[in-house]
């Protein structure tokens, strides 16, 4: 494990409820630089809702979240500017805008952040589809590519601003085992070339084990499990073992027969 000194990213007791839904429960968590850390749990179980935190689009109910040393939870939005700067974020649904060619999803973040010079943002434009594969597409609208390729326009525009860290929210949802295992080479690719640090949040147990240096498990708002891949067969968890093995239990089985779901389900999150 790396020196607590080279978390980028670190989570001190942080708590987050939706009403009274508990959804991050003393959450405590470095993020180390260069690693890709994947987190791994069932729907609702504040995946999505960590990250959100990481970027300040949510904030905690208690507890600190350190960007680089900064507590990000006292910051205004003008001062979550920069540190949004050093960011990307792929979007579980890529939200790339309709109305907007290719080249002008791309370049938004870059124009967000004053970037005006036409041959600047066309170049960087360029860099960024070539390195997903799709160099020549710039003038194509979103409902002319295919899943996977709205995928690799929205983590080109990810990477737009030359980001530091990446977060991936549910990378490989919605793409056949072909185009996701397309997106989990890019996601090693770009901790390679770039040098990035990523945080991945999926249930896809394939990409987890393919692109992670370290896999941590989240269950009702807490970690459960934090280990390598490799490690993963060690952890003696019930509840990590059966929902990496896709396994579900007695109760949840006999909800099919008497068609009456238990009041601790796993959807009650909203948790993309």
């Amino acid at each position: 494990m790396p020196k607590r000194d080279d978390a980028i990213i670190r989570l001190k007791g942080v708590r987050k409820t939706f009403n009274s839904l508990v959804v991050l429960e003393d959450l405590t968590l470095d993020i180390y630089r260069g690693q890709t850390t994947v987190v791994i749990g069932p729907s609702g179980c504040g995946k999505t809702v960590l990250l959100k935190h990481l970027v300040g689009l949510l904030r905690p109910d208690s507890g600190s979240i350190f960007f680089d040393g900064a507590d990000i939870t006292r910051l205004s939005e003008s001062e979550l500017t920069p540190i949004r700067h050093r960011v990307g974020f792929l979007f579980q649904s890529s939200a790339l805008f309709d109305s907007m060619t290719v080249a002008q999803n791309v370049c938004l973040p870059l124009m967000e952040h004053g970037v005006r010079a036409k041959e600047y943002l066309e170049q960087r434009c360029r860099e960024v589809l070539r390195v997903v594969g799709l160099d020549g597409l710039q003038g194509r609208m979103p409902e002319e590519l295919s899943g996977g390729q709205r995928k690799r326009v929205a983590l080109a525009r990810a990477i737009a601003l030359k980001p530091e860290v990446i977060l991936y929210d549910e990378p490989t949802t919605g793409l056949d085992p072909i185009r996701a295992d397309l997106i989990n080479e890019l996601i090693l690719k770009l901790q390679a070339e770039l040098k990035t640090t990523a945080l991945v949040v999926t249930h896809d147990m394939n990409s987890a084990r393919k692109v992670a240096d370290r896999i941590v498990m989240l269950y009702n708002g807490r970690i459960v499990a934090d280990t390598t891949p490799g490690g993963l067969a060690d952890v003696k968890d019930e509840t990590v073992a059966r929902f990496v093995e896709g396994r579900a239990t007695q109760e949840e089985l006999n909800e099919l027969t008497y068609g009456r779901a238990s009041q601790g389900s796993d959807d009650e999150g909203k948790d993309a």
